[in-house]
């Protein structure tokens, strides 16, 4: 037997707050289009509870995380690996992770969203009720793959999970897409979940009970919508069309009140191209030649470039060590996989593992913080935003190429723990 308590939380902050995303963007923030909201699930079973707190944010810090599950282990007695926080990704909300000169870290708002999501988890936990699962897969090929690349990959999954009663009204939906929320663009000034908020917003209001709808993102490291810079009102219809293609599915879908969940949890260090001093003023120097990225940013990205070499510099001065630690959260849920994981991971990541599963698979970005990409060899290979200049907005020294594959690697090993028939790497 399944319970579900839900909760949602209006996070929205005041016009001013600068937003994250786009070192383009000219800030503060001037408007609000839409409301962003915290979303939390609370699933207990005879086996195992879980926490799921999901928020239309571009991230979540890792500080956030770790002091999100302390508090919940005082105050429920979970587990780190029984707490999942994920977010929407989306570039018009406020920065709650460090992404140089793409909208100030705020603080305060952080305090307040502590604040907000530790009240989201205790209405979900305090009220729940039995539930059984309808789980659909949907197809919608709006993404597409921003890159210039000879061998471009989507996704076009639509996973939906509805949360039902015993006269099939729906509690909750929990959905997956992958698309980066970015179709507002660096032009827009205002709060928005941007694409995800109205798809969230549209399936509760076509759906018997009027549910929760927890809209989370998928592996679309590389996967944009259609356009950027859009209005307000093609944002809204690219939205509907992801609600409106899992309505119908999860109306004629069964409703399985046997359904078990699972959970496991995995740690693993992604290795970094480290540099000596020449080589990181070699890095730097290139960097500053680069003509793109200064045509784009200009002075802003001069900035992340000299603030990227002096944090690296006296990182080597003090002998200090970096490590990117990546996070696999593994839950399965009646016959769906669900893979969270703390960073901006490229589609074909998820293709490599359905290629060795006998169940449906979907990974969860951005969840439980956001190391920044990770990329296929031949991204590397090509070139790019994401491989050769992202890491110096987030601060670190970039990843190795084969990262993701040995991510990928790890992951079918957690799920191969479920039975599930996986035996090759990517």
């Amino acid at each position: 037997m399944m319970k579900l308590g839900t909760a949602q939380i209006d996070i929205t902050p005041q016009p001013g707050v600068e937003l994250s995303g786009f070192a383009a963007r000219v800030q503060p923030s001037t408007g609000v289009l839409d409301k962003l909201f915290a979303k939390a699930l609370y699933i207990e079973t005879e086996q195992t509870k879980l926490l799921w707190i999901n928020c239309d944010l571009i991230g979540f810090d890792r500080g956030i995380v770790l002091e999100f599950r302390r508090w919940a282990h005082e105050k429920f007695g979970l587990s780190m690996h029984q707490v999942m926080l994920s977010a929407t990704h989306t570039h018009a909300g406020p920065a709650t992770i460090h992404l140089r000169e793409c909208g100030e870290y705020d603080p305060v708002y952080v305090e307040f969203l502590q604040k907000s999501i530790r009240r989201a988890a205790e209405i979900a936990e305090a009220q729940s009720e039995v539930v059984g699962l309808t789980c659909v897969e949907g197809y919608l090929p709006l993404a597409v793959d921003r890159r210039p690349t000879a061998t471009p990959h989507t996704d076009p999954r639509i996973a939906a999970i509805g949360f039902r009663r015993h006269d099939g009204s729906f509690i909750a939906v929990l959905m997956n897409y992958a698309v980066h929320p970015v179709a507002l663009g660096s032009t827009n000034r205002n709060i928005s979940a941007d694409i995800f908020g109205e798809a969230a917003k549209r399936l509760s209001s076509e759906l018997l009970g009027r549910p929760l709808v927890l809209m989370t993102n998928g592996a679309c490291g590389n996967l944009n919508p259609p356009a950027e810079n859009a209005s307000f009102e093609n944002v809204k219809s690219w939205g509907r069309q992801i609600a409106d293609v899992v309505q119908p599915l999860l109306l004629a879908g069964k409703i399985n009140f046997q359904s078990t969940l699972q959970l496991l949890n995995r740690k693993l260090e992604i290795p970094l191209e480290t540099l000596d001093t020449n080589g990181i003023n070699d890095f730097a120097d290139q960097a500053l030649r680069n003509a793109a990225p200064l045509a784009e940013w200009g002075d802003k990205y001069r900035r992340v470039v000299t603030y990227w070499r002096a944090t690296r510099l006296e990182q080597i001065k003090k002998n200090e060590t970096t490590q990117n630690e990546a996070e696999l959260f593994g839950l399965l849920l009646g016959d769906v996989i669900f893979l969270g994981v703390n960073a901006e991971v490229f589609s074909e990541f998820t293709e490599w593992l359905r290629q060795k599963s006998r169940r449906k698979i979907y990974l969860v970005g951005y969840a439980n913080g956001d190391m920044g990409y990770l990329a296929t060899r031949a991204a590397y290979a090509e070139g790019g935003y994401e491989v050769d200049v992202a890491h110096l907005f987030y601060g670190g020294f970039r990843p190795r190429a084969g990262g993701l594959e040995l991510l990928a690697a790890a992951a079918k090993d957690l799920v191969g723990e479920w039975g599930e028939i996986i035996d090759e790497s990517p």
